[in-house]
């Protein structure tokens, strides 16, 4: 990708006048400051819900000083001083920078987190003080940053050092409750280049979740009555690894220009996930980072060989698309691909593949070059696989502007909209109000949901789904596909619909009626299967294709223990309508979304 000429303008490095008060307002801290040796949070679990066995966590060592150190061991204590893992360094030698790579993450806080992948572990500036920035002052300071990375790179970064390492949960959480945190201490004890004997520390803390909440006694005997006949399976539709990172990687790619703090593979996220109550992920590395037929044969072999009983690894990428035809908005990735001279772009979520998807070159600052393909060629490939294809982020960064050629599966194309992306504690609503916009034009697509971790494994709200009978990756893919799902970072939400003759439909069914069969007025009524651990808001809504908003039928407030609740409302004959819906905590910690039930009219 070449550079504008607009970026001829800006010399490298000016910090285009937004980024001095801010930097003044959020100093690095004294440590950070004096240049001594750093250990920064970049791979540590903050969270989990499983405490057997061990995870493999890492953290990175930054030195921002003038002068060389040479660090002899990675130590991580338990707060009674005992040692709980330990990694022998050997002396080995990490140079000084003069505080570089402070100055790339200090903008890279200052930037939107769907450009940085920087949602927590942030060390100046907390997410919710973060300046808001125009769309070009933003692309600018972007591509400050991806210069500033690329030096870093072609250096080797010989400031930064990711240590990996081994972490026994289970007597770290001995004798634990839900919501108790174990803490360590990580110690890195070096010498200075005089010499002196030195230690750098970082404590970390790591929270023990509470199990999602199973269904409540009511679902079950409206469900068969019993647990032989399935159950319900937890994971994550959008995670990145190791193959997404500019230095480190495996290999690295230049494209994913921010990413430094050093990602892991697919082998150690699977514990990982497993550690926060999941049972599958889908490996979506960008697709400008598979460069060829034989690197994503790899990505394949990986997901297949990494199954097991307990736990499946669809095989996916995210598919950098063209957007083709009428654009509605623009967003600071668009600002960030014309400087480039590329074309506007969007990501999808292709998971459940079998080949490689173009999608932008891997060289530096190609993430928007050809060759790529728009949705009329990645969703009907995607589906010739037996996969399925979910809008990514829709109404952020990297957002799907090119809605009027947007299609639903309803329409034979997408199947989802990524409305929960991040560790956010519910889902997001520029991404509702995006699927909700293109539901009410008639574009189908379930929500769905995805962590787009760049790091370490995070709770969020995870993608729950029923699955028949044994578990393994086709009767996982073949639910996620028919809708026997819901969204939930812990507790249990599902609907039914019934009406008067005794027939139902489950939440995510799908179906495709003559209008001339439906009478004015058809009664029948939505019952809302819940589980909260706390006082809680569910709220039940029926959309129409046609209408100015979704139409909120029900709202319950104080609700708490699991149960059910009733609301009636009608099926008209008028136009295509959804009824979904979702629940929220008094404390706005926590929520989940049931799947729509869809009406299709003929």
């Amino acid at each position: 990708m070449r550079l504008h000429p607009a970026l001829l303008l800006i010399p490298a490095g000016i910090a285009f006048g937004f980024l001095s008060e801010p930097a003044a307002a959020d100093d690095p801290g004294p440590s950070m400051a004096s240049g001594e040796l750093q250990v920064l949070p970049f791979g540590l679990m903050e969270q989990v819900r499983r405490t057997e066995g061990t995870v493999p966590m890492k953290v990175q060592i930054y030195n921002p000083g003038e002068e060389g150190v040479s660090l002899e061991a990675l130590r991580v204590l338990e707060t009674s001083g005992r040692t709980v893992a330990e990694v022998d360094l050997h002396g080995e030698r990490l140079l000084g920078d003069g505080g570089r790579v402070a100055d790339l993450y200090l903008k890279q806080e200052l930037i939107d987190p769907e450009l940085s992948h920087r949602h927590s572990q942030r060390i100046f500036v907390p997410l919710d003080q973060r300046p808001v920035l125009q769309p070009d002052n933003e692309a600018r300071l972007f591509l400050d940053i991806v210069e500033g990375v690329q030096e870093l790179k072609q250096s080797g970064a010989p400031q930064l050092r990711n240590v990996h390492f081994e972490l026994d949960l289970q007597p770290l959480f001995a004798g634990a409750r839900e919501g108790d945190e174990a803490v360590i201490d990580l110690v890195v004890d070096y010498r200075r280049a005089d010499g002196t004997r030195a230690q750098a520390v970082l404590t970390h803390g790591i929270e023990l979740l509470p199990d999602y909440l199973e269904p409540p006694a009511a679902w079950y005997a409206a469900n068969g009555g019993g647990r032989a006949a399935g159950a319900w399976y937890a994971g994550d539709l959008h995670v990145h690894n190791c193959r997404d990172e500019a230095v480190g990687g495996c290999p690295s790619c230049a494209a994913e220009s921010v990413n430094i703090t050093g990602a892991f593979t697919t082998a150690a996220l699977k514990p990982q996930f497993q550690a926060l109550g999941m049972d599958f992920f889908s490996t979506t590395t960008h697709s400008y980072c598979i460069q060829s037929t034989a690197e994503f044969d790899r990505v394949k072999n990986e997901a297949d060989t990494l199954d097991d009983p307990s736990f499946v690894l669809i095989c996916g990428t995210e598919v950098t698309g063209e957007e083709t035809g009428p654009q509605w908005g623009s967003d600071s990735a668009d600002a960030l691909c014309y400087l480039g001279f590329g074309a506007p772009v969007h990501h999808m979520g292709a998971h459940a593949i079998t080949s490689r998807k173009w999608g932008g070159d891997d060289g530096f600052l190609d993430f928007c070059d050809d060759p790529k393909r728009s949705q009329w060629n990645n969703v009907p490939a995607i589906k010739s696989e037996g996969g399925f294809a979910v809008a990514n982020h829709p109404n952020g960064m990297w957002g799907f502007n090119s809605v009027v050629g947007f299609r639903g599966f309803n329409q034979g194309y997408t199947f989802g909209t990524e409305i929960w992306n991040g560790n956010t504690l519910t889902a997001n609503p520029p991404h509702i109000w995006w699927w909700e916009q293109r539901m009410l034009e008639g574009k189908f697509t379930y929500p769905m949901s995805g962590s787009d971790t760049h790091d370490a494994a995070m709770d969020f709200g995870a993608l729950h789904v029923w699955v028949d009978g044994v578990y393994g990756e086709a009767p996982l893919v073949a639910g996620i596909k028919a809708g026997r799902s819901y969204l939930s970072n812990g507790p249990f939400l599902d609907i039914e619909m019934r009406d008067q003759h005794g027939r139902s439909a489950p939440g995510g069914a799908r179906y495709q009626v003559s209008a001339s069969k439906v009478p004015p007025g058809h009664p029948v009524e939505v019952e809302v299967y819940y589980n909260v651990a706390q006082s809680s808001t569910i709220r039940v809504y029926r959309g129409q294709v046609g209408a100015a908003a979704e139409l909120l039928l029900q709202e319950f407030t104080g609700v708490s223990g699991g149960g059910s609740v009733v609301v009636p409302t009608t099926v008209e004959p008028t136009a295509s309508a959804w009824y979904r819906a979702e629940v929220e905590y008094s404390n706005a910690q926590a929520g989940a979304w049931a799947m729509p039930i869809y009406f299709l009219l003929k």
